[in-house]
């Protein structure tokens, strides 16, 4: 947390330190959805792994992941095509709630690998007490049940980038 500190007390400055830090974990486009799940479980302690399974399936995507909670089985919810990496992380992010949140590193966007960052819901909400809410949400976008990451079409990268003036 203090690489995401240090970041945020001097963006500009820190930036380059920031994309090279352990804090963030980088998903590609292209990852298969099981290995994102693991990007994250590297990251937690082994009493909050995300428990999962893949199962083949005859759908034309071939997989099922089913993720185990509190005797509780969940499919994730994927078209019936393909699995996608935005609804991984809409469900890992769901997965790991009340106690973790998953955020989505700003600075990554409009990249077809993107950078996450996975603390204790209590550890943001300390940021964001100290940096303000605002801040740290342009910076580190919470994982919403519709947060779009990956299946942003490039009229709205730009857009947002845009936005958030920068080229």
């Amino acid at each position: 947390m203090d690489e995401i500190r240090n970041f945020l007390l001097s963006p500009d400055e820190n930036l380059d330190t920031f994309w090279e830090s352990d804090a963030l974990i980088w998903v590609d486009w292209r990852d298969y959805d099981d290995s994102v799940i693991r990007y994250f479980n590297k990251k937690l302690p082994d009493v909050d792994k995300i428990i999962f399974t893949c199962t083949k399936i005859e759908k034309e995507r071939g997989i099922d992941i089913i993720l185990e909670k509190d005797g509780i089985s969940t499919t994730i919810p994927y078209a019936e095509d393909c699995t996608d990496r935005d609804t991984t992380l809409r469900s890992i992010q769901e997965y790991v709630l009340p106690k973790y949140q998953i955020r989505w590193f700003m600075g990554s966007l409009g990249s077809d690998t993107l950078a996450f960052c996975i603390y204790p819901s209590a550890q943001w909400e300390q940021l964001e007490q100290e940096f303000g809410k605002e801040k740290v949400a342009y910076c580190f976008a919470p994982i919403q049940a519709d947060s779009v990451m990956f299946e942003m079409d490039m009229d709205e990268v730009f857009a947002l980038l845009q936005q958030r003036g920068e080229k």
